[in-house]
């Protein structure tokens, strides 16, 4: 006697295209909305990258050589939040360079006003 021959189940591998790898985990507000795009730049061997974020509003542009990639210039934004420059390279759309300092940070010094 023999068996009933059975079907080979074929596994099915999921394959990510390198053109669908645009978006990015933004720095500042940790959502997956960050964007990097290249534009031309009047200097010979460099372009311009403009990295946007669609939550937080982050809106920078680096001037970065004609070989480098989203994923370099990505990099290059992580690393500047870690040091603590981002501020200073990259400010959110439409914030003007001192709204968000010394706000509500007066000190408390114990005793409450009026009785």
């Amino acid at each position: 006697m023999g068996r009933r021959k059975r079907r080979k189940v074929k596994v099915k591998r999921r394959v990510i295209p390198k053109a669908l790898l645009r978006y990015f985990q933004c720095p500042v507000c940790s959502s997956m909305t960050l964007t990097v795009d290249f534009e031309k730049s009047d200097s010979i061997g460099m372009k311009v990258a403009v990295v946007t974020c669609g939550t937080c509003g982050l809106n920078c542009r680096f001037e970065v050589s004609e070989v480098a990639e989203r994923v370099d210039v990505y990099n290059k934004v992580v690393d500047l939040a870690y040091e603590g420059r981002l501020e200073e390279e990259c400010r959110p759309e439409g914030a003007p360079v001192g709204e968000l300092e010394g706000e509500g940070l007066e000190e408390y010094s114990g005793e409450e006003e009026g009785g």
